[in-house]
């Protein structure tokens, strides 16, 4: 195991808890650039709503938040978890097939998703 390693993961953690605690607390979190510039939702917007109506227990609101988040989060948080793993242990990081292809229906409905929510009246 790399303590170096972990140290980051770590740090990165406690940076994230720290911008969750803001958000939660105050309401105000870093404003999306695409939103801004474009009027549009991006395809990550509802994921600060999402993560803190999970971590209350509101799974409602989490999947009104961002419904392919709630559908695909235990995909990715098997991604993440044995990705991190793989990174604190200095092991080669490779995707096994049914990993890749879960990926990439992700990002595919993820991308629908993304363009469905900007058209008015179709997906609030």
């Amino acid at each position: 195991m790399n303590h170096r390693r972990l140290g980051r993961v770590f740090l990165v953690l406690l940076v994230l808890f720290g911008y969750y605690e803001v958000v939660k607390n105050t309401g105000k979190g870093i404003p999306c650039l695409f939103q801004y510039f474009f009027h549009l939702k991006c395809p990550g917007c509802g994921i600060t709503h999402f993560l803190i109506a999970v971590t209350a227990g509101d799974f409602t609101g989490a999947f009104l938040a961002h419904p392919v988040i709630f559908v695909f989060s235990p995909f990715l948080l098997w991604l993440i978890f044995r990705s991190l793993w793989r990174y604190v242990k200095e092991t080669q990081l490779v995707w096994q097939k049914w990993e890749r292809t879960g990926m990439s229906v992700f990002l595919v409905i993820l991308l629908v998703f993304s363009v469905f929510r900007n058209v008015p009246g179709l997906i609030s």
